[in-house]
């Protein structure tokens, strides 16, 4: 007995949304997702150690 495998062709492949930089809004890259180069990286790290960027934080 044989058993055929059939295949529906109407299957959509969904496309995953590359996340945006959050520094300068273009397509993120390999490896320095979230980012889109180095340089955003870097100026993200900046920002962060310079105490520009930080989480407020409320204890109660």
């Amino acid at each position: 007995m044989e058993v055929k495998k059939t295949f529906n062709n109407n299957v959509i492949q969904l496309k995953k949304k590359k996340p945006k930089c959050p520094n300068c809004t273009k397509p993120s890259k390999e490896p320095f997702v979230p980012f889109c180069s180095k340089n955003c990286a870097n100026r993200d790290l900046i920002k962060w150690l310079s105490d520009e960027n930080y989480i407020n934080v409320k204890t109660d």
